[in-house]
């Protein structure tokens, strides 16, 4: 069995049961964080809370923690959130980069498998790591994760690395993670690259008529599970139809062209 062998998602990552019980394994502990330009605070969904790939309503009292960074809201862990990691999870294997500490969510949740050996991750918010190895100072999956202090398109460089999930960006999905994708798998050797959006362009690109079929991109069996998944959850408790009955279809072509180009070569 090659190191990249497909295994399909065990359960659906598009559940209330998979982001809540995701919640309790990375075990933030509810406390009000404010240093200089970065907050950490909790808040409850009331009300428009899209999925990762459709549109939703949702009102729950489950606490959520959010992080800002000059005001603005730079991370969240909404259902959206997990489901949009949770590929990238699936697929961590051996030494994972990662591309933005954010809340530490990806960081945690890929050391405590015992596939990955070594979580190195690039993030150049010298107080967001503070409050990281602060708050997690006790869990046994922070051995296994390093953190560099650093400008990742800077510093990434001459590493030779099993998996890379680059979510470096404030919004879903801007033009530089065309560049960036071609920059980090040019200067590195990385088995697999994976960066926050991933499926949704795969989504779209189907959808568009872009690609024939699967047999257009190198993709792997959990992808496929991946969307399978979605097409059969239902969209919630009382509600008519699936998710994918309620997605939302809304990369510009020019893009979806330039990231066809990207994705034909990814590495299974």
């Amino acid at each position: 069995m090659s190191f990249y062998a497909e295994q399909k998602l065990p359960v659906s990552p598009f559940c209330d049961d998979y982001w809540k019980a995701e919640l309790k394994a990375y075990g933030l502990r509810k406390a009000r964080f404010h240093v200089e330009h970065v907050s950490v605070d909790f808040f409850t969904i009331q009300g428009r809370c899209d999925d990762y790939l459709n549109v939703n309503m949702r009102f729950d009292d489950t606490p959520l923690p959010r992080l800002g960074i000059n005001g603005h809201l730079w991370m969240s862990l909404t259902p959206m959130e997990i489901q949009s990691a949770a590929l990238a999870l699936h697929r961590a294997k051996g030494h994972v980069v990662s591309g933005g500490l954010g809340l530490g969510y990806f960081a945690i949740r890929a050391a405590a498998k015992p596939e990955v050996t070594m979580v190195t991750v690039f993030e150049n918010e010298p107080v967001v790591i503070e409050w990281f190895l602060r708050m997690f100072k006790n869990r046994p999956e922070l051995p296994k994760i390093k953190i560099v202090e650093a400008d990742m398109r800077k510093e990434f460089k001459g590493y030779d690395v099993d998996f890379a999930f680059v979510d470096i960006y404030q919004d879903m999905l801007p033009s530089e993670i065309i560049k960036d994708a071609r920059r980090f798998r040019r200067v590195n050797k990385i088995k697999r690259y994976h960066f926050w959006g991933y499926e949704k362009v795969v989504l779209e690109l189907l959808a568009n008529k872009m690609f024939k079929s699967y047999g257009g991109l190198l993709l792997g069996s959990d992808l496929h599970s991946y969307f399978k998944h979605w097409m059969t959850t239902p969209y919630g408790a009382g509600a008519d139809g699936m998710m994918s009955d309620y997605s939302r279809v809304e990369l510009p072509l020019d893009f979806l062209r330039k990231a066809r180009t990207v994705l034909k070569d990814f590495p299974v």
